[in-house]
C-alpha cells in the first residue's frame, strides 16, 4: 500500500497547488457549519440519527484515491445491502490514483465523501475542502462524538482551531492495547515438514539461523516443481524507491530495538544489535542461503514463489497480505504449510516487539464542503464507525452469515467455508472486511474477528509482543517539503547500500559500506531531519497527557 515513495514526493508538491486552485473555486476557507442545511429532525447524542432517518433517500458519491479498489456494485454483497437496507443510501464509487485525486482538487469539484492516505499534504490542509466533523456531529448526529467516535482518536486528529476534519481508518488507541484486541503484522514463518524434517531448531541466534538454513538446503534441494529450494528470504525490497522490505523497521521489531531513548527518536540502523544481524545476513547469501532473486524479483514474484512453497524461512512484514498466497500454497501442497515461529532475536534473547496499530491509522476519511447532503453524509460516518456498523462491515448480517456464540461472532459454516478457499468470490458476494474507511478494527477483534484461517497462527504468534508507539507516529517531514526530499533520498541510499552489505564477501567489507553510508547522511540534511523528528515527538507526547 505503501510503496510510491518518489511518486508521492512529486505528487505531494502538485497537491499543494491544487489545493490553492481548489480555495479559489468557491469552497470557502470558514470552517463554521453554521450555513449548513437545518437537521430533518432534532439528533439525539444516545440515538444514531441514521435510525431516525430512513424515509430519505440521497445518492452519495464516495472517492477513494487507490486504483485496487474495486468492489461490487454497491447493494450487491451482503455487506453493502445490509447499509442500503439500514440507511437509505446508494454509494456511487469514484476510483482513483494520486494523479486523479491532483485533478479533483484543483477544479474544486469535489465528491461527497473522499479517502486517501493520511500522510498526503493535501490531508494537512483540509480545512480548505472539508466540513469539521464534529460541527457536523453537533448539528446532525451527536451520537458520532458521543459513542461512535474514540475519544483518544478525535483527540489525537483536533487541530489547533479545535475541529477535526478526517476520521481514520484502522486506529488503535491505548485502550485497544491494554483489552488486548491488536493485531501484529510481522511474522518469521518456515514451511514446517522442512522445520520437523530438522529437529525443529532455534533460529533465534545468528548461528542457529545460519545452521537452520544450512540443514534445510541438505534435507530439501528441491521443490515439488523441480526449483531449487531458497533457504531464505523476506519482504520484496524497492530498491530504487528506498522500499526496505522486512530488512529494517521489521527486523529491528524483531530484535526489539527501541524507536526512542530519553523520549528522543533513536538512531535504530546504528545500533550493535541490528549490524549483528545484516552481517548474519551477509553470512547466508555468501553461502548461497539467500539468492539473488531477493534483490530482483517483486512482491507478488515472491508471493507466488511461497504459494510453491520455493523458500524454507521468510521473514514477512504484511501477515494480513499472505492469506491468498498461503491458501493456494496449502491447496497445492497441504503437508507444506508455513507456521510462525520465533525469528530474530537480539542477543539477550529478549522477545521481538511489534506494533500492532497506530492512533493515526491509515487513511483519512472526509466529509467535502461541496457535499450535496451533509447531514445522510455525516449519518453514514457514523454508522461504519459505530459497534453496529462495525459488526455489519465486519461480519455481515446476524443469522444469515455469522451468528453469536458466548458473545463472539461466528461465520456460518458457507462463509467460512467460502472465504478459506475462494477470496475473490467472498469478496464480491459478501464484501465483508471491504468498508474499512472508518470502522473500528479492535472492537470486530474483540468480537471475535480472526484472520482467514490460512494466517491464523502466524497472527496468534505475534499477539502477545504487540506495544504502541504513538510517540513516532508521523514525525517524518511532511512530502513535498525540503527535508522530505532529503529524507527520499537517504531511504533510498539506505536500500540500496542495505544490498551492498549483504552482498560484500567480507564482514570488514560490508562494515566500511555501511559505516560510510551511516555518516553520509549528514549531506542530505540527516541532522536537520532528526531535529524535526524530535521536535514532532515532543508534541506528539504532549497531545498524548
Amino acid at each position: 500500500m505503501k510503496k510510491k515513495s518518489l511518486l508521492l514526493v512529486v505528487a505531494a508538491a502538485i497537491f499543494s497547488l491544487g489545493l490553492a486552485a481548489c480555495g479559489g473555486s468557491g469552497s470557502s476557507s470558514s470552517n463554521s457549519a453554521s450555513s449548513l442545511p437545518a437537521a430533518r429532525f432534532k439528533p439525539s447524542a444516545k440515538t444514531p440519527s441514521w435510525q431516525k432517518d430512513k424515509k430519505h433517500s440521497v445518492t452519495l458519491t464516495w472517492y477513494v484515491n487507490y486504483d485496487w479498489f474495486k468492489r461490487a456494485p454497491w447493494g450487491k454483497d451482503a455487506v453493502s445491502a445490509k447499509i442500503k437496507k439500514d440507511m437509505n443510501v446508494d454509494i456511487k464509487w469514484v476510483i482513483g490514483s494520486d494523479e486523479k485525486l491532483n485533478t479533483m482538487m484543483a477544479s474544486g469539484k469535489l465528491p461527497d465523501i473522499m479517502t486517501f492516505d493520511r500522510t498526503l499534504a493535501v490531508a494537512q490542509e483540509a480545512q480548505k475542502f472539508a466540513l469539521p466533523l464534529n460541527q457536523l456531529s453537533k448539528k446532525y448526529d451527536p451520537y458520532f462524538l458521543a459513542s461512535a467516535a474514540k475519544p483518544q482518536t478525535v483527540k489525537w486528529y483536533t487541530k489547533s482551531d479545535g475541529n477535526i476534519y478526517g476520521y481514520p481508518s484502522f486506529s488503535y488507541t491505548s485502550d485497544d492495547y491494554k483489552a488486548k484486541d491488536v493485531q501484529g503484522d510481522q511474522t518469521f514463518i518456515v514451511r514446517k515438514d522442512i522445520y520437523e524434517k530438522i529437529g525443529k531448531p532455534d533460529m533465534s541466534t545468528p548461528q542457529g539461523f545460519l545452521a537452520a538454513l544450512k540443514k534445510a538446503k541438505e534435507v530439501q534441494p528441491k521443490t515439488d516443481n523441480g526449483a531449487a529450494l531458497v533457504p531464505f528470504s523476506g519482504t520484496a525490497l524497492d530498491i530504487q524507491n528506498g522500499g526496505d522490505g522486512a530488512f529494517g523497521g521489521t527486523l529491528q521489531d524483531f530484535l526489539a530495538i527501541a524507536v526512542t531513548k530519553n523520549n528522543k527518536w533513536y538512531d535504530r540502523d546504528s545500533d550493535p544489535e541490528y549490524w549483528t544481524w545484516l552481517n548474519t545476513f551477509r553470512e547466508a547469501y555468501n553461502d548461497g542461503l539467500i539468492t539473488d532473486g531477493q534483490f530482483a524479483d517483486n512482491d507478488v514474484k515472491m508471493k507466488e514463489k511461497l504459494t510453491q512453497g520455493t523458500y524454507f524461512a521468510y521473514l514477512h512484514s504484511n501477515t494480513k497480505g499472505l492469506n491468498e498466497f498461503m491458501s493456494d500454497n496449502n491447496r497445492r501442497n497441504p503437508k507444506e504449510e508455513y507456521i510462525a515461529i520465533d525469528g530474530p532475536k537480539n542477543s539477550k534473547g529478549d522477545t521481538s516487539t511489534f506494533s500492532g496499530g497506530s492512533l493515526s491509522g491509515w487513511t483519512n476519511t472526509f466529509i467535502t464542503k461541496k457535499t450535496t447532503d451533509p447531514q445522510k453524509a455525516m449519518e453514514l460516518l457514523t454508522y461504519l464507525a459505530s459497534k453496529e456498523g462495525t459488526m455489519v462491515s465486519t461480519f455481515g448480517v446476524e443469522g444469515e452469515n455469522y451468528e453469536m456464540k458466548d458473545g463472539k461472532a461466528v461465520f456460518m459454516d458457507e462463509t467460512e467455508k467460502l472465504r478459506n478457499t475462494d477470496i475473490a468470490k467472498y469478496d464480491l458476494k459478501m464484501g465483508m472486511g471491504n468498508y474499512w474507511f472508518v470502522s473500528d478494527d479492535a472492537y470486530a477483534i474483540s468480537k471475535g474477528e480472526q484472520p482467514a484461517t490460512s494466517i491464523r497462527q502466524f497472527v496468534a504468534w505475534a499477539k502477545d509482543k504487540t506495544q504502541p508507539r504513538f510517540q513516532v507516529e508521523d514525525i517524518d517531514p511532511t512530502p513535498g517539503t525540503d527535508l522530505a526530499r532529503s529524507l527520499t533520498q537517504v531511504n533510498t541510499t539506505r536500500v540500496q547500500t542495505l544490498v551492498k552489505v549483504i552482498k560484500s564477501g567480507s564482514e570488514a567489507e560490508a562494515k566500511k559500506t555501511w559505516n560510510a553510508f551511516l555518516k553520509d547522511r549528514k549531506n542530505n540534511k540527516f541532522t536537520d531531519i532528526t531535529a524535526y523528528r524530535n521536535k514532532q515527538i515532543a508534541s506528539n507526547l504532549k497531545k498524548l497527557k
